[in-house]
C-alpha cells in the first residue's frame, strides 16, 4: 500500500511495490469481504451477458429480411461491440472496489499468475463467473425462447472460412489485449503518481473490449471471456455451439497468461527505481506544484543507453504498434469482407466506416494509456519526430522509436495475414492509398493538416504546464489524443484512407506489397512529418512562448 509521507514540507505518496499476494490465504475465508467478492463477480457477470446476449438476439432478429425484418436494422457490429465495450466499463467501475472488477476467467487467470490473488479466490472467481454467465444467458432464453434458438443464443463459434489455428489466434492476441490493458490502467505505480487513476481505469479496459469485438466478431464472435463462451454454448447447448468450444478457454488463458508475463517482467521490471513522481508545495495556502519549464532533452544523451528503460521504452513502442495495427487492420478486412455483396456480404453488414474510425481512435486511446509511462505512447513517427522537433526526446531515441514502430507495424500486418491470407489479399490488406477522383495535392493536404490535428493535440494533452496546475491532465490526455484520431479518420477515410501515421501506412504497405499499396506511398512520410513539424513549431514557438512566466502569473494570483 502507498503511505503518505513528509517531504519538503509537502505530502507525495511513497511508493512501495505491494508484495505477491500467498498463494493460499487461511486467513480470507474468515472475511465477509472474500464472500461478498464472489457474490459480486457472480451478479456482475450474470448482467454482462444478460445485457450483451439480449443485444446479439434482438440485432439478428430486427435485421432478418426472411422474418419481415430490416436489412439495415438493429444495432448492427458496431452496437454489438459497443454493447461488450460499455458493459465491462460499466461493470468494473461498479464492482472494482470490491472484488476487483475482473468478470473474466481469463482476467483472474492473469492476475493469478502475477500474484495478484490466491488460487482460492481465483478458483471461485472463476467458478462464479461461468455461474454468473449460464444465469444470464438462461434469463435471456427464458423470457423469448423461440428467438434465443433461432438466433444462436449469442454462442461463440468459428465463421465459416477461417481455421482452427485463425480462430485460436484471434482469441489468444484479442485476450492479450485485453488483459494488458487491465495490467496498465491498475498498475500500482500509476496509482502512486496520481490518485485519479483508479476511478478512470475502466474505460481503457472496457474501449480494450470494444476494439477486440469490432476486430474479431466476424472470425469467432469473440470469445476472450471463457465464461461468455461456456454461458452461452450451456444454454444454447447446439452441437455447434460446443464445436471448437475449446478455443474459448486456451486461447484466453494462452492470451492472459503472455499478458502476465510481458507486464510482469518487461514492462514492470525495475519500477520502483523508475518511478517519478510530482513534487508539492504550499503556495498561498493550498497544494499546487511548483512548475518549472522542463530544460530541453540533450541532442544525444550517453547515459541513457545504459539505463533499462530505454529498451523497455523502445520495446513497448514495438509492441504496441504491433497491436495497433493488428486490431485495425483486422477491422478493416472484417468490414470489407462482411459487406462484399458479391461474396455473399451483407450491403449494411460490418462496422461501416463509423466502426473502423472508432478502432483507430480507440486503439490508440488504450495503447497510449497503457504505455504513456513507460516509452511516451507515440506509437506513430510523425508523434515522435514531433517531440524530437519540440527537443522532448533525444535523436537516438527518436530514431530508435521510429524503427521499432515500422517493425512493429510491419509484424502487426503480417500477422493479419498470416492468418486470413485470401481475405487479406481480396480487400486491400489495410493499405492506404488515394480514392478514385482526388489529387495528390488533396491526399498531401489531408495528411498534413490530419496529422496537425493529432500532433497538436498530443502537445497539449501532455503540456507540463497543464499538469502543473491540474494532477487529471496526465491521466486523461490520452482520451482527448485517441478522439483526435477518431476525428481525423471520419474525415479523411474517403480520400486517403487516413494515414497520419507513417508506419501504420508502411507496414501496411510492407506486407500487402502490391503496386497500388506503394503508388503515392510517398504522400503518407511527407504529409505527417509536415503535420507534424507544423504543429510542433505552433506548440512551442506561438502557444507556449513565455510559458513559464504564465504560470509565474498563475502562481502569483492565487496568493492574492
Amino acid at each position: 500500500m502507498a503511505k503518505d509521507i513528509e517531504v519538503g514540507g509537502f505530502a507525495a505518496k511513497d511508493y512501495q511495490d505491494p508484495p505477491p499476494t500467498p498463494l493460499i490465504d487461511p486467513e480470507e475465508f474468515g472475511k465477509w469481504s472474500f464472500y461478498r467478492a464472489i457474490i459480486a463477480e457472480f451478479i456482475a457477470t450474470l448482467l454482462f451477458l444478460y445485457i450483451t446476449v439480449l443485444t446479439v438476439i434482438g440485432y439478428k432478429s430486427q435485421s432478418d429480411t426472411l422474418k419481415g425484418g430490416d436489412q439495415c436494422g438493429g444495432v448492427g457490429i458496431l452496437g454489438i461491440a459497443w454493447a461488450f465495450g460499455g458493459m465491462i466499463f460499466v461493470l468494473v467501475y461498479c464492482t472494482a472496489g470490491i472484488s476487483g472488477g475482473h468478470i473474466n476467467p481469463a482476467v483472474t487467470f492473469g492476475l493469478f499468475l502475477a500474484r495478484k490473488v490466491s488460487l482460492p479466490r481465483a478458483v471461485m472467481y472463476i467458478v462464479a463467473q461461468s455461474l454468473g454467465a449460464i444465469c444470464g444467458c438462461a434469463l435471456v432464453k427464458s423470457f423469448q425462447s423461440a428467438l434465443y434458438t433461432n438466433y444462436g443464443g449469442g454462442a461463440n463459434g468459428l465463421a465459416d472460412g477461417y481455421s482452427k489455428g485463425t480462430g485460436l489466434a484471434a482469441e489468444i492476441i484479442g485476450t492479450f489485449v485485453l488483459v494488458y490493458t487491465v495490467f496498465s490502467a491498475t498498475d500500482p505505480k500509476r496509482n502512486a503518481r496520481d490518485s485519479h487513476v483508479p476511478v478512470l481505469a475502466p474505460l481503457p479496459i472496457g474501449f480494450a473490449v470494444f476494439m477486440v469485438h469490432l476486430a474479431t466478431i466476424p472470425i469467432t464472435g469473440t470469445g476472450i471471456n471463457p465464461a461468455r463462451s461456456l454461458g452461452a454454448a450451456v444454454i444454447y447447448n447446439n452441437e455447434k455451439a460446443w464445436d471448437d468450444h475449446w478455443i474459448f478457454w486456451v486461447g484466453p488463458f494462452i492470451g492472459a497468461a503472455i499478458a502476465a508475463m510481458y507486464h510482469q517482467y518487461i514492462l514492470r521490471a525495475g519500477a520502483v527505481k523508475a518511478l517519478a513522481m510530482g513534487r508539492d508545495i504550499e503556495v498561498g495556502g493550498f497544494a499546487a506544484k511548483d512548475y518549472q519549464d522542463p530544460p530541453p532533452t540533450p541532442l544525444i544523451d550517453p547515459e541513457e543507453f545504459g539505463k533499462w528503460s530505454f529498451y523497455r521504452a523502445i520495446i513497448a513502442e514495438f509492441v504496441a504498434t504491433l497491436l495497433f495495427l493488428y486490431i485495425t487492420v483486422l477491422t478493416v478486412i472484417g468490414y470489407k469482407s462482411q459487406s462484399d455483396t458479391l461474396k455473399g456480404g451483407d450491403q449494411c453488414g460490418g462496422v461501416g466506416i463509423l466502426g473502423i474510425a472508432w478502432a483507430f481512435g480507440g486503439m490508440i486511446f488504450v495503447l497510449v494509456y497503457c504505455t504513456a509511462g513507460i516509452s511516451g505512447g507515440h506509437i506513430n513517427p510523425a508523434v515522435t519526430f514531433g517531440l524530437f522537433l519540440a527537443r522532448k526526446v533525444s535523436l537516438p531515441r527518436a530514431v530508435l522509436y521510429i524503427v521499432a514502430q515500422c517493425l512493429g507495424a510491419i509484424c502487426g500486418c503480417g500477422l493479419v495475414k498470416s492468418f486470413q491470407s485470401a481475405l487479406y489479399s481480396n480487400y486491400g490488406g489495410g493499405a492506404n492509398g488515394l480514392a478514385d477522383g482526388y489529387s495528390e495535392g488533396t491526399g498531401l493536404a489531408a495528411e498534413i493538416i490530419g496529422t496537425f490535428v493529432l500532433v497538436y493535440t498530443v502537445f497539449s494533452a501532455t503540456d507540463p504546464k497543464r499538469n502543473a496546475r491540474d494532477s487529471h491532465v496526465p491521466v486523461l490526455a490520452p482520451l482527448p489524443i485517441g478522439f483526435a484520431v477518431f476525428m481525423v479518420h471520419l474525415a479523411t477515410i474517403p480520400i486517403t484512407g487516413t494515414g497520419i501515421n507513417p508506419a501504420r501506412s508502411f507496414g501496411a504497405a510492407v506486407i500487402y506489397n502490391n503496386e497500388k499499396a506503394w503508388d503515392d506511398h510517398w504522400i503518407f512520410w511527407v504529409g505527417p512529418f509536415i503535420g507534424a513539424a507544423i504543429a510542433a513549431l505552433y506548440h512551442q514557438n506561438i502557444l507556449r512562448a513565455g510559458a513559464a512566466k504564465a504560470s509565474g502569473s498563475f502562481r502569483s494570483s492565487s496568493n492574492v
